[in-house]
């Protein structure tokens, strides 16, 4: 639910927050450009909802809205009682590194996630970091690099390696400890959800996990940014759905990720999932959440990453998650995935081609979706 508050109402922004705590909600309070700020109200909030002719006669308050749909905590529309559209402002999910800086997904700039399938050993890994943090620098883009790092691997077959667990987490940790970069990482089980968390910075639900309620809720709870992949068989409506699990339990700080589905048209052997990059777009007007690619799941070979980043710039992502080795030689010691890699000195070239696409392609895009009213 949203409310429309005038400024400086203290005393009801108190009621409307100790009613919602009474509920099991959290509040968020966003500040207007005019004289009314706008209060989230997050979670389940169907019980303060109920309490509406209450809530609409406090002082101060000029209008409430409910979201339309099943995922009401992300939906970019929502509606009043007189049936008017309110279209929410996009959100921007911060993650804060040790240098001080803030990656802001959602912020109107590309955000870089790069690093290692999984930390093997600390010299590669911290190689991979170091390297990361070089194309910050090169590009003066440093707020805008994170490392990722899976130390828990879920695998198609139980004999193949499944990473280090939280020795690997440690790795990531002194990479992080080097560097400064913040570092995102998978969580497979809600039962180690507090664990992970309290070492990585974002935490990410991989796609065979998106459907796994008892972990999303469990991930909700503890707070800490997350990136939800697309399950590879969901369609992008369930992919809501499981942002929502999410949400309901009071954090919005969520990251959508696109990763491809699992389709015929995969069989040739020229990719390893099918982009769905409509999915990208859609994920944009149906929600106020942040949207990223995987360009190394639909590919599935390093030699076609870059097209698929560069094709998905197209519709606007707010960032990209990209499997990087420190060198070429790397890629035959690495245990999983190695195919699908991009080598750091390619993906620095990557990165430069990014850039320049959202200094001189993105205005006229941009330009282009407000003619058409979709911006």
């Amino acid at each position: 639910m949203i409310i429309e508050l005038e400024r400086g109402r203290q005393s009801t922004l108190d009621q409307i927050r100790d009613l919602a705590v009474r509920f099991g909600n959290r509040v968020e309070l966003s500040e207007g450009t005019g004289v009314y700020d706008t209060v989230h109200i997050i979670g389940d909030s169907r019980e303060f909802a109920s309490r509406e002719s209450y809530i609409l006669g406090l002082p101060g308050v000029r209008a409430a809205w409910q979201p339309t749909g099943g995922y009401k905590n992300i939906a970019r529309v929502v509606r009043g009682n007189e049936g008017k559209a309110l279209h929410r402002e996009r959100r921007v999910v911060e993650v804060k590194g040790l240098d001080g800086k803030a990656r802001r997904f959602g912020g109107g700039k590309h955000i870089f996630v790069c690093g290692p399938d999984s930390p093997q050993t600390l010299e590669q890994t911290l190689a991979t970091a170091r390297m990361a943090r070089e194309v910050g620098e090169k590009f003066g883009i440093l707020d805008r690099v994170m490392l990722r790092g899976g130390a828990f691997k879920p695998r198609t077959r139980p004999t193949d390696w499944r990473g280090l667990g939280m020795k690997g987490i440690a790795i990531m940790d002194a990479a992080r400890e080097e560097t400064g970069l913040p570092y995102a990482t998978e969580v497979m089980d809600h039962n180690l959800v507090e664990q992970i968390g309290a070492h990585a910075d974002m935490l990410q639900i991989g796609t065979r996990n998106a459907q796994n309620f008892d972990l999303l809720e469990s991930v909700g709870r503890f707070g800490k940014p997350v990136i939800l992949k697309r399950g590879f068989g969901n369609e992008a409506e369930e992919w809501f759905y499981s942002a929502e699990y999410i949400a309901n339990q009071g954090n919005l700080d969520i990251v959508l990720c696109e990763r491809g589905m699992k389709t015929l048209y995969t069989k040739g052997g020229y990719c390893r999932n099918q982009p769905d990059l409509n999915a990208c777009t859609f994920a944009r007007k149906q929600t106020i959440l942040p949207i990223i690619f995987d360009p190394s799941h639909v590919a599935g070979d390093h030699r076609i990453v870059a097209e698929n980043l560069m094709a998905a710039c197209g519709h606007l992502v707010d960032g990209s998650i990209t499997e990087t080795v420190h060198t070429e030689a790397w890629r035959r010691e690495q245990l999983c995935d190695a195919g699908q890699a991009l080598v750091m000195d390619q993906y620095s070239i990557l990165v430069e081609a990014v850039l320049e696409y959202e200094t001189h392609v993105v205005p006229k895009m941009r330009t282009i979706l407000r003619m058409l009213g979709t911006d």
